[in-house]
């Protein structure tokens, strides 16, 4: 820990007094053997129906739609979580949250984050000889050790939570729309729930705040240049490298204005397109064949945010749209937890393929340690598994069961009691999450569980009839599997993660300037 401080603060000041102490620090180990470089790029609140390789409506993800058909895309990959911070840290630990602790998101205020027992991708992969690297939105954890400096990545720049969890100058559109940073001595009036009228947004090169307020409308390039420079210099060094780039778009959008009669919403998918696609660019320019890049969406879309929502294509949730709510992010349905996702590895991934195998978030950790030559840590179970065989082609099949954890809409956090099992899908509660109307769908117990075949009935609106055999012959398979799991749970080590909410811990560079304003460095 205390050499990896002492890099920190080497590093932090700028990127641009980042280059030599980073080189001398890959450069340590270019005698390795050759292991495949790492890119994942999580997009925020992108819908399965945004992507246009995946829904025809789609016309805004040029550089996306390119990389699926030089790759592998998969129609029925899942987060692990619909709301954001337990989604991201399951990716990270490869662990669903009643295992890994972070079950609800994490707050401005919060004086924990991923618990530190838990060993992270970074942590791992690093100890296997890789260089990492975090771009974007962290969200798990922003105080002392949960810092992503402190989680294994070697160098971080980003925001570490949600853009609209502060304020901004020249604030983006927003349902319902936010105030900009109070000027001069004047505190805020405004006092909309989910605004942040007094606290300005952060904006982190690893230890230290360069800037606050973020300037929205720059961030998108932001990331994109410190993207690009950190797989330029991995690459020259010689050492593999690990690239997580948490993207903020899709969440809300980042630009005060669109084109001229173009959505704000598109606006912003051409804007994260247009990212992504500088960073496949320049990681075809520089190590195009021994390089995976992995894109995917920690959920769905943020219904109650309505015209600056994606879409879900045909995962429609009718069921729960008769009930009320919305049965996109924070729920079970389809709607909340299919997200795109895309393979990119040119000679390895077979292009222009679409798989239907079963897969998860929660697989990106198993796989890629796979493909890293590491090893998984051994004193904890995985809810994940290795889909390398599926990514290069040599087989179809993933999970035959996967469990949607409660996220908000109905039920504890984090509670199992959705069960996808092969082609079924079976829920022991429902609910909707905020509409765009301001409806919530009434929590439901269903014991016995409202069972869907997804094969036949992709947009979850007739259920299978409680007494017809179909039903009766999967209701025992999905109570032995639910069964199952939380067993293993219950003999696993496990976490628990400290959502103690403290206000000294809010970021902030400056507190004697309102809103924590300090200068741009």
């Amino acid at each position: 820990m205390g050499w990896l401080f002492l890099k920190v603060l080497l590093v932090g000041v700028s990127f641009s007094g980042f280059l030599y102490p980073f080189v001398d620090f890959c450069l340590r180990g270019k005698t390795m053997g050759q292991k495949p470089n790492i890119v994942i790029i999580l997009a925020d609140d992108m819908g399965w129906g945004d992507l246009g390789a995946n829904w025809a409506e789609t016309k805004d993800t040029a550089n996306l739609d390119k990389m699926a058909s030089e790759g592998m895309r998969f129609v029925d990959f899942h987060a692990a979580a619909s709301t954001c911070s337990p989604s991201r840290a399951s990716l990270l630990t490869g662990r669903l949250g009643l295992r890994n602790g972070v079950t609800h998101n994490f707050a401005v205020t919060s004086a924990g984050g991923l618990p530190l027992n838990e060993t992270t991708l970074a942590e791992v992969l690093r100890a296997a000889g890789y260089v990492t690297a975090m771009i974007g939105k962290w969200h798990l954890g922003h105080h002392g050790s949960y810092h992503p400096n402190f989680r294994g990545f070697d160098y971080y720049f980003g925001i570490p939570y949600s853009h609209d969890m502060g304020c901004t100058d020249a604030p983006g559109y927003d349902h319902p729309p936010c105030p900009a940073c109070p000027q001069g001595n004047r505190s805020s009036r405004n006092l909309e729930r989910d605004c942040y009228p007094d606290l300005a947004l952060p904006l982190y090169e690893n230890l230290h705040i360069v800037e606050q307020p973020v300037n929205l409308s720059g961030l998108a390039r932001k990331y994109a240049e410190k993207a690009t420079q950190f797989i330029q210099q991995a690459s020259a060094s010689g050492r593999p490298f690990l690239l997580y780039v948490g993207l903020a778009h899709m969440h809300v959008p980042l630009a005060v204005a669109g084109p001229r009669g173009q959505s704000l919403y598109r606006a912003g998918l051409r804007e994260m397109d247009n990212l992504v696609g500088q960073l496949k660019d320049k990681v075809d320019h520089t190590a195009k064949e021994n390089t995976l890049l992995w894109f995917t969406g920690d959920n769905g879309p943020w219904a109650q945010k309505c015209e600056l929502a994606g879409s879900v294509g045909p995962f429609t949730g009718r069921w729960q749209i008769h009930q009320g709510g919305s049965p996109a992010k924070q729920t079970t349905w389809e709607g909340g937890h299919r997200v795109p996702a895309l393979a990119y590895w040119p000679g390895t991934v077979p292009a222009n393929v679409t798989s239907t195998a079963l897969l998860s978030v929660l697989d990106i950790f198993p796989t890629v340690v796979a493909l890293a030559q590491a090893t998984l840590p051994q004193d904890r179970r995985f809810d994940g598994l290795d889909a390398s065989e599926v990514l290069l082609g040599r087989s179809k099949t993933g999970h035959r069961v996967l469990f949607h954890p409660n996220s908000g809409a109905a039920g504890g956090y984090g509670a199992l009691q959705t069960v996808r099992l092969e082609r079924y899908k079976a829920f022991y509660i429902t609910g909707g999450a905020r509409a765009c109307d301001g409806s919530v769908g009434p929590e439901q117990q269903q014991d016995p569980p409202l069972i869907f075949d997804l094969q036949e009935d992709a947009a979850e609106g007739e259920p299978l009839q409680r007494g017809g055999a179909e039903y009766q012959a999967v209701l025992p398979k999905v109570r032995k599997v639910l069964a199952d799991v939380l067993q293993d749970i219950a003999n696993d080590n496990i976490s628990r993660a400290d959502y103690t909410q403290d206000p000294s811990v809010i970021p902030c560079c400056n507190p004697y300037q309102i809103a924590c304003r300090c200068q741009t460095t």
